[in-house]
């Protein structure tokens, strides 16, 4: 049953991938052709032009050929393979979005519950109110605030509390990690809210409660159990929100990661680079996800005896 179910979602994995690829050629396709230094005539549509493009490059990516880009050094460019530009840009990107997740997670959640175990308290509707906050505001927003702050701290005290913005494996990743786990912070308290707001109000609940067992007993032999698919589905939506935003986070505070990098061969339309990179993130969110489908039937046994679809 998990062979089959795991077959079916590397099947969509796979089909999501070529319409990743295929749109990245698309999208640049169309902004050349609109574009006043290309002329406007093409007897290929753009459609069919990104349709061989894909088939080409696919042909070369199961050779391990991620394709080359043009990447600006000084006043000239060079030629790089995009594999080197992953390869450098990548595991940056990756520690910004593991430490951005592993703030929203570890702050996120504990708040949420004890907001569930507090309800009908002022702490309780705080919660709920910061969390909608949270999840609404745009990053960039997020960004100019703590940059704003750290500004306001360096002009109140003459020194500055942290790096507003570059590259360093030291204080310059907290500000960045910050932004990323905004977001994902405020989803991940208000879903271990909702989660546990509804167990507590569970017939099997009321029934340990008659039963005079402890409130941590209680807690870890059937609230805690019960919460683990809401919880984990949490996290992979906190991915996605850490992923959109990685870009702009990246761009803004000048980190020299892989979302900075699609924004600049986006811009300067190379499309190769432009398809490696988004099919590099598209795969960043697709694995963790596969995993956790099937870590789901780990947790909650009865998921395997559900229809897959």
């Amino acid at each position: 049953m998990v062979l089959r179910f795991t077959l079916v979602r590397l099947s969509f994995v796979l089909a999501v991938s070529l319409g990743i690829v295929f749109f990245a050629f698309f999208g640049i396709e169309m902004a050349s052709n609109s574009s006043s230094e290309r002329p406007s005539y093409n007897p290929l549509p753009p459609a069919h032009q990104a349709l061989t493009q894909t088939a080409r490059y696919l042909s070369r990516l199961v050779q391990g050929d991620w394709g080359t880009m043009l990447v600006p050094r000084g006043r000239q460019t060079r030629s790089v393979t995009v594999g080197s530009v992953l390869g450098d840009a990548y595991p940056k990107s990756i520690i910004l979005i593991v430490l951005a997740l592993i703030i929203a997670g570890g702050v996120g959640i504990p708040i949420g519950v004890f907001a569930a175990l507090n309800r009908y308290t002022p702490f309780s509707l705080g919660t709920m109110t910061w969390t909608l906050l949270g999840i609404s505001l745009p990053s960039f927003s997020v960004a100019a605030l703590l940059q704003l702050a750290e500004i306001t701290w360096y002009r109140a005290f003459g020194f500055a509390l942290l790096p507003s913005g570059g590259f360093g494996w030291d204080a310059h990743l907290v500000i960045p990690s910050l932004v990323l786990a905004a977001r994902p912070l405020a989803y991940l308290a208000r879903i271990a809210y909702l989660t546990f707001d509804e167990i507590l109000d569970q017939d099997y609940m009321r029934t340990a409660r008659a039963k005079g067992l402890l409130k941590g007993m209680i807690l870890r032999a059937h609230a805690y159990p019960n919460a683990w698919v809401p919880l984990l589905t949490g996290l992979s939506i906190s991915l996605r929100f850490a992923l959109g935003s990685l870009p702009v986070v990246e761009y803004f505070l000048g980190w020299p990661g892989l979302g900075a990098a699609v924004l600049n061969a986006i811009r300067s339309q190379q499309s190769e680079g432009v398809a490696g990179m988004a099919l590099a993130l598209g795969w960043t969110f697709m694995a963790p996800n596969l995993l956790l489908d099937i870590l789901y039937r780990r947790v909650d046994p009865r998921l395997n005896n559900s229809r897959m679809v």
